[in-house]
């Protein structure tokens, strides 16, 4: 599991005459894979390589999936004290 969410990026870079600046048919670099995430308070991002996106992308799902069950773990909790504090009066 990992947090965060995997997206693509293309880039333009400084070289003049380089294909990416191309007045008529510009081509940017890429396609870059980025990790960006929250842990611990601190952001971070790094790149992902083409053939590990797949393994992150899953990776990410089954986090969010972990995070959406315990949410609802959580509010079923809510519920049942709800009802038993209910019960007692």
């Amino acid at each position: 599991m990992h947090p965060g969410s995997v997206s693509k990026q293309y880039n333009i870079c400084g070289t003049p005459g380089c294909r990416c600046k191309d007045p008529k048919k510009p081509r940017k670099h890429g396609p870059y894979y980025q990790l960006s995430y929250t842990w611990g308070g601190r952001h971070s991002t790094r790149f992902v390589r083409p053939d590990q996106v797949a393994a992150m992308r899953e990776k990410v799902k089954q986090h969010r999936r972990f995070r959406e069950r315990v949410q609802e773990w959580v509010a079923l909790s809510v519920e049942q004290e709800r009802v038993e504090r209910g019960r007692a009066h």
